[in-house]
């Protein structure tokens, strides 16, 4: 049987929860996580029309980008608020109702990849770091006869990576000492008697949230009955995150070309640009949903064309005077590229585990906006 749970924690691999901005609300807005799960609705947002389409495919959950309850407040859920309509509605058809919003902007694989993706960007790289991991260095002491059995245990516990290269250990052979005491039973010497042992001072680094993965697995495959070891903290840290995306076009074109490029790939009707038509883009900045306060970062960057959506009258006007084009793409044209590919990742991660479960992308129109 699928839970609710279980497809939290999928989610979780996909768009881990600490990736996520302080002030965000993302994860299950409303239901049970025990709750059973047969068939999931991806869509961006919970709407009353994404609601009934849930109910009339008969799903008991619905996955989202965007967090139903975020910047919400009330002190009743009453059919009188449309939040509090959208509550009861799914509390009375047991939907349950998940999001993973700025996650899901910053993970690999995320919103502003797909975007990065679709428009062809090459060399693509983070645009503001968001989130580093925490090092920490863990040293253990193992006899010459078990130091491989006990580095192999710590990197495949998650150990010993710097950057692109795993199991990066240093070891250095030295002499131990230990004396036995009474109710002992040492794997080396004799109770009572001190002992000298050849033994290697292994280190490795190790990401904080590993730590206690990694020295079980050190333990278990010391053969001490007690394990001499130390946990520093470092200064450096690991793997970075961030939001938004940078990267270059295959060839440069002039902008006016680029942002029909951007309709097509987008099907967008029309589309809101600012900037010098004739410049020729190259280098390109990107930050889906809401991003206008990376306009000037991304100019300090080195950007030619930044995209994103919700761009204001003096937004524009920096970014005229500081001389970079922008094309505002929408905050929904920007995001619903997602939906599909949520529901690609679910259907995978379903088949890979075995699962029953039906997993559908959403035909609702949520664009708020429309042309005339």
């Amino acid at each position: 049987m699928v839970r609710v749970k279980d497809i939290m924690a999928v989610m979780e691999g996909i768009a881990p929860g600490k990736l996520a901005e302080g002030w965000d609300r993302p994860g299950l807005a409303v239901g049970r996580p025990e709750r059973e799960v047969k068939k999931i609705l991806v869509a961006l947002d919970v709407t009353k029309e994404v609601i009934a389409e849930a109910i009339e495919a008969q799903a008991e959950l619905i996955v989202t980008h965007h967090p139903m309850l975020l910047f919400q407040k009330f002190d009743s859920i009453t059919p009188e608020t449309p939040v509090g309509e959208k509550i009861l509605t799914l509390a009375e058809h047991k939907i349950a109702a998940f999001s993973a919003h700025t996650n899901l902007d910053v993970a690999k694989g995320g919103t502003n990849d797909v975007l990065a993706e679709l428009i062809g960007l090459e060399q693509v790289e983070i645009l503001e770091e968001t989130w580093a991991e925490e090092l920490k260095k863990i040293v253990v002491y193992v006899p010459l006869s078990h130091g491989d059995a006990v580095r192999e245990a710590m990197c495949q516990a998650g150990a010993g990576h710097i950057g692109n290269y795993a199991c990066c250990t240093f070891g250095a052979k030295g002499e131990g000492t230990f004396l036995p005491l009474e109710g002992t039973h040492p794997y080396l010497g004799e109770e009572g008697k001190l002992e000298r042992a050849e033994e290697i001072r292994l280190e490795t680094i190790v990401p904080a949230s590993k730590t206690a993965r990694v020295v079980e697995a050190m333990l278990a495959a010391h053969p001490y009955e007690e394990v001499a070891f130390d946990i520093y903290a470092v200064e450096q840290k690991g793997q970075r995150e961030g939001i938004g995306r940078m990267g270059e076009l295959p060839e440069a074109m002039e902008f006016a070309a680029f942002a029909k490029l951007l309709k097509e790939k987008l099907g967008l009707d029309s589309i809101r640009l600012t900037g010098d038509a004739h410049k020729m883009i190259k280098r390109v900045a990107l930050c889906t949903g809401s991003g206008a306060e990376f306009v000037l970062p991304a100019h300090a960057k080195g950007a030619d064309a930044y995209l994103t959506g919700d761009i204001k009258f003096h937004e524009a006007q920096k970014a005229v005077e500081a001389g970079i084009c922008v094309a505002d793409v929408t905050h929904y044209a920007s995001e619903v590229l997602i939906v599909p590919v949520l529901q690609k990742a679910l259907e995978k991660a379903a088949a890979e585990k075995g699962w029953e479960l039906e997993v559908l992308c959403s035909k609702v129109n949520g664009q708020t906006f429309w042309s005339l």
